[in-house]
């Protein structure tokens, strides 16, 4: 098959996981104005809030349990389509609640149709495009999630004067069935069809991605890779803490962790609340701040796309993590010595700003290649399950008791523990994650066998 052709599915393929990401980030970022006009109308009481806004990333870490085994057992592409139908299931309900229990369930089953995309997605992308686009292709998936934490942002506002909260969650239900219409027409990946056994389909289904040289390179490793295996006997508890498989799960699973530990979801869910406490007195005022926060998120994300197969991986998730730390800290440091105003305000909002624009730069697009990238192709779908389990269930909890734990201990301490374990994120990538720009999956698992 020839260059432009490979060329062309590859961008396909690309842009199939933009509109996943989008998918995610709409989700993620729709709440952050609708909270406020649900809350009225639905008569809601902030706990109820909080567990609405966590209902999501609960449903995700639910969808992460049995993601990775089911994409084993159907596919990676049956559960990209079953993921978008959830998707349209789940905004459908939410458009139609009348209660609270309504909404609940309406974003719990979004929150597994997103849960599933975070599993499915990234190891769909990986293990389908070339090496050499296969880190523009994780950031693009990022980029579109910010690009859809933004447009939601931009359509809270948009309705904010008529307070139709349905309306701000309909807007996603164009691109969920797009994206389920879409997922049809998809590949399956050549690894799960190496792994099933189904040699001949997976050289296929190489073929219509990358050119004759690398699918035969690919397929070469991955054989090769499988004469190792067998030789090494059959998988066990004793073999998985071998350095070739142990070490890529810690890691894995401390970035899964520490990512939400981060507080982004939280942060960006709660901003327009967070700046409105902090001083802004006009809804509109601190949602259009929340707009702001979520353009720089977008924008910083687009530089990071272009970097991320030129710089590497570690370059820019070290600067990230540091300067969201510092980040975290300064707003610490507004929160606990100003009084509500529109200094403490304004500082906020440009607090809120440094935190997206490290986070995006580093974390935001480093996660999703540290957590599938290092991973052997054995262990790659459960233990993506579990590290995004782990990541999935963090942020639920840290969702549902932010504004209890705001009002205990005070935003500064919440922000100080966030930046503390932002810091050992930044320890954690410094010491022990490896450099993978430019190498195939099958040369990364080499990597783990000498290391």
């Amino acid at each position: 098959m020839g260059k432009r052709n490979y060329k062309l599915y590859a961008f396909y393929v690309m842009a199939f996981a933009g509109l996943g990401g989008f998918l995610y980030g709409f989700d993620v970022g729709v709440i952050t104005g609708a909270i406020v006009f649900m809350k009225n109308d639905l008569g809601l009481t902030e706990r109820q809030l909080s567990f609405i806004v966590a209902a999501v990333l609960g449903g995700g870490s639910i969808a992460t349990l049995f993601s990775g085994p089911l994409a084993d057992f159907i596919s990676r592409k049956v559960m990209i389509m079953i993921s978008g139908l959830l998707f349209i299931i789940g905004i459908y309900l939410t458009m139609i609640a009348y209660n609270y229990e309504t909404v609940m369930w309406g974003r719990l089953i979004q929150g597994i149709g997103v849960g599933v995309i975070t599993i499915v997605m990234p190891l769909y992308i990986i293990e389908t495009t070339p090496a050499s686009l296969r880190g523009r292709s994780i950031t693009l998936f990022q980029l579109f999630l910010t690009a859809g934490i933004l447009i939601s942002s931009a359509s809270d506002v948009f309705f904010h004067r008529s307070g139709n909260w349905r309306a701000m969650f309909s807007i996603a239900l164009i691109p969920g069935i797009v994206f389920f219409i879409g997922s049809i027409f998809l590949v399956k990946s050549p690894r799960w069809l190496f792994k099933k056994g189904y040699t001949e389909k997976a050289k296929e289904a190489l073929s219509k991605i990358v050119d004759k040289s690398e699918a035969e390179k690919s397929m070469n490793e991955l054989l090769e890779i499988e004469k190792e295996t067998i030789n090494a006997g059959k998988f066990s508890i004793k073999l998985f803490f071998s350095k070739l498989y142990f070490m890529p799960f810690i890691i894995a699973l401390s970035v899964a962790i520490l990512n939400q530990l981060t507080g982004i979801n939280s942060l960006i869910q709660f901003s327009t609340y967070i700046i409105n406490k902090s001083g802004i007195s006009s809804v509109l005022v601190s949602m259009t701040g929340t707009v702001g926060i979520t353009l720089m998120n977008f924008l910083i994300t687009v530089v990071a796309f272009i970097l991320i197969d030129k710089w590497g991986r570690r370059p820019l998730i070290i600067t990230g993590t540091l300067g969201t730390s510092v980040s975290l800290i300064f707003l610490g440091f507004i929160s606990f010595f100003l009084q509500p105003s529109a200094l403490q305000g304004y500082l906020t909002i440009l607090g809120l700003i440094m935190f997206i624009c490290f986070f995006a730069i580093g974390p935001g697009v480093v996660v999703w290649l540290a957590i599938s990238e290092i991973l052997p192709l054995k262990i790659r779908s459960i233990t993506m399950s579990i590290a995004l389990f782990a990541n999935s269930l963090v942020s639920a909890i840290l969702a549902a008791f932010f504004m209890d734990l705001s009002k205990f201990i005070g935003y500064a301490a919440n922000f100080w523990f966030c930046g503390l374990c932002t810091f050992i994120y930044f320890l954690v990538v410094y010491y022990m994650l490896p450099e993978t720009k430019g190498k195939t999956l099958e040369e990364i698992e080499v990597f783990w066998e000498k290391a």
